[in-house]
């Protein structure tokens, strides 16, 4: 789907919502943005979470800096990214896309739509949604995996863009220490347990630990000490857990179920995957310690899933750019270290010189509400973002943590610092773990 110079891409969303899905959809507007594509979110209600229209971002997900809106352009010329767990839409000319990240939340949100016309009266009318006829033809469509592919060519789709996102970033750029390792089997306990509880009734004595109620540094940290992760759940789509743990250094073991039963999506030796049968609880323990007893070699084996989730992230950014015929990737914007101030102002001057135009500038008190207050109109706040007003132009202040976050999805290029002082120079390469090529410094 080609993009013009003055499109708009508009990307269909539920609000306040946390799960892998709305994610994607965020990793998704922050390449676009990156790209310099003019990218919005927009926040849809679900029957089970309100939209909250003032503060509809979760909080997950503000680190990635993408605008909203409740208006959409209506032109030919913009494009509706539409996931399938929305696809009630009723916009005549954009063009659309739907992007599939399940099959399995497709069929259960078609399921509810048509459950929930029986408790309505007959005045209201069965809401749209896609139904693969002929009506839809002129719809594009994504998948997020092999299993999502399948479906769709089952049912007449044939031109299925391949657009797969990748694994946050405190998974992709941890180190792995595989002299931490224990004996330790990690497992999701909402996702195929009736399983999982017949392993700990067979071998109550080995070091099950559930994966549950944990933030994603604490899911990290389980991860880095497990040699082996499981899940038997129904894989609708590509799950995050089990690229959490391949890129953590487990070794992952599923069922045949979804996603996890082709070798695409899943791509680790057949030996790690079990059909759910009455002899399959005896055969993952004899596995789990198998791979106890020769971690090394059971790594090993599934080098080809870790190299595919280690290269993710840039393959997605390359899916992107081919999914709307972009030619020309250049990615990023420069980011000020040294805005207010003296310093400060001589920056934004040579910056000017250089033909550069900031595109954040990083500061952790500047960032603050309170700080909007206190600007007398200098800093503007828009929607719970601070930004500061240069002339008519607004750059966005952002805290160190997310201008760190936005350097490693590629939002920012560089940074750029006048005269910096050795302990500058060594945040630089400490904390931002900004390459050579990625400082930008001038001299006085």
């Amino acid at each position: 789907m080609k993009l013009y110079p003055n499109s708009k891409v508009y990307i269909l969303c539920p609000g306040n919502l946390k799960t892998g899905g709305p994610e994607s959809l965020h990793q998704l507007a922050s390449v676009l943005i990156s790209f310099g594509v003019e990218t919005y979110m927009v926040y849809a209600a679900l029957e089970s979470i309100p939209l909250d229209k003032e503060n509809p971002v979760h909080d997950a997900y503000k680190k990635y800096h993408v605008p909203y809106t409740y208006e959409i352009e209506n032109s030919q010329r913009n494009v509706a990214i539409i996931p399938e767990t929305i696809t009630a839409f009723e916009i005549k000319n954009i063009r659309h896309v739907i992007w599939w990240m399940s099959v399995d939340n497709y069929l259960k949100n078609l399921i509810n739509v048509l459950k929930g016309q029986l408790s309505k009266p007959l005045a209201n009318p069965l809401p749209r949604f896609f139904t693969f006829d002929k009506a839809d033809k002129s719809i594009e469509h994504w998948g997020q995996s092999e299993y999502v592919r399948q479906f769709l060519r089952l049912n007449g789709v044939t031109n299925i863009k391949t657009v797969e996102t990748h694994m946050s970033q405190i998974f992709l750029t941890a180190k792995v220490d595989l002299s931490a390792k224990k004996n330790i089997v990690a497992f999701n306990p909402i996702k195929g347990f009736e399983v999982t509880q017949q392993l700990i009734k067979l071998e109550p004595d080995l070091d099950w630990r559930p994966i549950m109620g944990m933030t994603p540094a604490q899911v990290r940290e389980l991860l880095a000490q497990a040699k082996v992760y499981i899940d038997f759940g129904e894989f609708p789509g590509r799950e995050r857990l089990p690229r959490e743990a391949i890129l953590s250094g487990c070794v992952v073991i599923t069922g045949k179920r979804g996603a996890s039963a082709n070798d695409v999506d899943i791509n680790i030796p057949n030996e790690f995957k079990f059909s759910l049968d009455d002899s399959v609880p005896y055969q993952v323990i004899v596995k789990i310690k198998e791979v106890f007893e020769d971690f090394d070699t059971a790594y090993a084996k599934q080098k080809a899933f870790r190299d595919r989730e280690r290269n993710a992230q840039k393959n997605f950014v390359e899916e992107v750019a081919q999914a709307f015929s972009i030619k020309k990737i250049s990615r990023g914007v420069v980011a000020l270290l040294q805005a207010f101030g003296d310093k400060g102002s001589l920056l934004v001057e040579r910056l000017k010189k250089e033909s550069l135009k900031p595109g954040f500038i990083v500061d952790d008190m500047m960032s603050t509400a309170d700080m909007a207050e206190l600007s007398e109109g200098l800093i503007v706040r828009e929607q719970n973002r601070n930004y500061l007003r240069d002339g008519k132009n607004f750059v966005e202040i952002i805290s160190r943590d997310d201008a760190k976050f936005l350097y490693l999805e590629g939002r920012i290029k560089s940074f750029v610092l006048l005269d910096p002082s050795d302990a500058e120079l060594n945040e630089l390469e400490n904390f931002y773990g900004a390459r050579d090529e990625d400082k930008l410094i001038f001299n006085l």
